[in-house]
């Protein structure tokens, strides 16, 4: 009988999954707390300054060096990501996608833009950031929408409410690279 040849001679795909109580606090804690802290330093300022996200978008090249920098990686990562899910390797992905929230868009883009959060009027380098911060907060929002599905959601909603967008993110395109 060749299945069970296949089931004697084959571990099950089940063996190797494991659940980790601590491994979803430290998750929690680290990646999840990150990307709500990030959003909500977004949600803050753009509140106060009225950011419109449906505002004309300002060209790339005209974009601080940092602005460009943080995008380039963001285009890495939907470029790794898509690989990753085209391979069945979400855990893989996640991965991908906590380094990119934690590293590179909390501890190195919001942390040294603060001041251009932080000017008095919203002038062309100031709407920048907003621009640029909001982009990443929303493709994240959707790569990040298959292995964490109503976290995804609910922030895609609060970053989308009152523009013309899909109703969720399940609905949205899959962001591709630039």
């Amino acid at each position: 009988d060749p299945l069970r040849w296949y089931m004697i001679t084959n571990s099950s795909p089940w063996d190797n999954l494991k659940f980790d109580q601590d491994g979803v606090k430290e998750v929690s804690r680290t990646f999840f707390g990150k990307l709500f802290q990030t959003y909500s330093f977004f949600a803050m300022y753009a509140n106060v300054d009225g950011f419109d996200p449906e505002a004309a978008l300002i060209d790339i090249n005209e974009r601080p060096e940092i602005d460009r920098w943080i995008l380039s990686e963001l285009n890495t990562l939907v470029k790794n990501v898509a690989a990753d899910f085209e391979d069945y390797e979400p855990t893989r992905a996640g991965r991908k996608i906590e380094a990119f929230v934690i590293d590179n868009l909390s501890n190195w883009y919001v942390r040294l833009n603060r001041n251009r959060f932080w000017a008095g009027t919203m002038d062309a380098d100031k709407l920048s950031a907003y621009q640029t911060l909001y982009a990443c907060l929303l493709t994240v929002s959707k790569l990040m929408a298959p292995i964490a599905p109503f976290y995804a959601d609910r922030l895609y909603k609060d970053l989308t409410a009152g523009c013309q967008a899909a109703d969720s993110v399940h609905l949205a395109e899959f962001p591709k690279v630039d």
